[in-house]
């Protein structure tokens, strides 16, 4: 019996939920949002204005500073964490087999759920 019930729920699970370019769409998609990528790009671009800044005008807040240029070691601790976050990112990507597996079980739910729906 218990054979039966193994045979009539194995097909379901190895049945692919995903084609080729469903599954190639959701790595590149997990890939370019990315939370490290975005979290790069914004401290990079403000590390490059707070720099400018820094170096543009080096004497805005020295005296409320007591003769530190904030701006200037700021805006380079802003790009150097900016891009210490993109290449954490352009290094170690996200996994294509976690991504997969992700939108897998996904669409399993929502297979799942649109078949328990009342039409």
């Amino acid at each position: 019996m218990t054979d039966e019930v193994q045979n009539q729920s194995q097909p379901q699970a190895d049945k692919e939920m995903l084609t080729q370019e469903q599954k190639d769409q959701a790595v590149k998609s997990a890939r370019n949002n990315d939370l490290r990528r975005l979290i790069g790009v914004l401290f990079t671009i403000y590390g490059v204005i707070v720099t400018a800044v820094g170096i543009f005008q080096p004497g805005a807040d020295v005296a409320k500073t007591g003769g530190i240029a904030i701006n200037l070691w700021t805006g380079i601790a802003m790009l150097v964490i900016g891009i210490g976050f993109l290449l954490w990112n352009h290094l170690r990507p996200l996994p294509a087999e976690d991504i997969i597996a992700s939108a897998e079980a996904s669409a399993r739910k929502a297979a799942v759920e649109h078949e328990g729906t009342p039409q």
